[in-house]
């Protein structure tokens, strides 16, 4: 008798938990809530990327709600924006830029806010003071390291390579930005080692690019990472074109738009690789314990309309490995 109720008991706890189970996975959740921070449009294919990686990893838009703050390129804006994102406590923060992450990591600390964050490509973030070591980041930031300031002097190398009739590179930097620093003193430290001449022009200084009266035939542009320098890309490829000089830029976007040729890990990758950090964040991984990874991939992309159009000789070993970009193919879809 005794065993029949034991039995009998358990069995009812047994369909109480099913049943339970059963209820729990069909009652309707909140959305997952995910900051986005980006400084300007340009950084929008990063987003893009984002949300096709956390799509292929099985999310759908009613299990994220993006919370979008574009800045449009002004610094003021990205602070204030920044406050009323941390307002709305989102579950988890994903920055496309180093600004933006310098910036909110700055919020953070005065407000005491603990909140996951991942940057989807930041170059030097050990340097920049968000993570502590690149193994075991220690705190509340990790994602992509792309790798931009590391490989100034290769991208340098690679652009007088190309073209060996290049006398001297202007290099486009930004003295406001930490990261553009860095990338300069790469860049330097390069152009000593490789005999190259160079002349660093800083455009935090100026509201436009004012080199066309000195700039010269056998000369090049080389881009260094910052977000004004990006809003300036149409300024800098018209300079490029008007003077008929090779133009190396650190994205595809940029070669797309007419430079000669770019050197990095694409906006699209470096947000669809971010895309694994949010899921296992959103899994209850904690950042602090998630290595920093460099970026899938990097390319080496030339514009073949702007190739074509440049009167130099190329190298031609170095036109045999790049990949080509098609304008007039990309613009008709």
């Amino acid at each position: 008798m005794k065993t029949k109720w034991y039995l009998f008991i358990v069995t009812i706890i047994a369909v109480s938990a099913i049943i339970f189970s059963v209820l729990k996975f069909h009652q309707k959740e909140e959305p997952f809530k995910v900051g986005v921070l980006m400084m300007g449009k340009n950084r929008d294919q990063k987003f893009i990327g984002l949300k096709k990686g956390l799509e292929e990893l099985g999310f759908i838009n009613k299990e994220i709600t993006y919370i979008v703050k574009n800045a449009n390129d002004d610094e003021g804006k990205m602070k204030r924006q920044i406050v009323a994102l941390l307002d709305d406590n989102p579950d988890i923060i994903v920055t496309l830029g180093g600004v933006e992450s310098t910036l909110l990591k700055e919020e953070m600390s005065e407000e005491n806010k603990r909140i996951p964050v991942v940057f989807a490509g930041v170059a030097a973030p050990k340097e920049l003071g968000l993570i502590e070591d690149y193994r075991s980041p220690g705190g509340l930031f990790t994602g992509i390291n792309n790798y931009h300031t590391s490989i100034s002097g290769k991208r340098l190398e690679l652009l007088t390579n190309l073209v060996p009739s290049i006398q001297l590179v202007h290099v486009i930097y930004d003295s406001k930005i930490e990261i553009s620093q860095l990338s300069l003193k790469e860049t330097k430290e390069a152009a000593k080692k490789l005999n190259i001449r160079i002349h660093p022009y800083d455009v935090s200084k100026n509201s436009n690019v004012n080199l066309r009266n000195s700039i010269k035939k056998e000369e090049a542009l080389l881009i260094l990472p910052s977000f004004r320098i990006e809003a300036l890309t149409d300024e800098l490829v018209s300079l490029a074109t008007e003077k008929q000089i090779p133009a190396m830029g650190l994205y595809e976007f940029e070669a797309e738009k007419g430079m000669l040729a770019s050197y990095g890990a694409s906006f699209y990758s470096q947000g669809y690789q971010a895309a694994r950090f949010v899921s296992l964040i959103i899994k209850g991984n904690s950042p602090a314990d998630m290595p920093v990874e460099l970026p899938d991939s990097i390319r080496f992309v030339i514009n073949k309309e702007t190739k074509d159009a440049i009167d130099v000789l190329y190298n031609q070993d170095l036109l045999s490995i790049a990949e080509y970009i098609y304008p007039d193919q990309i613009a008709g879809g």
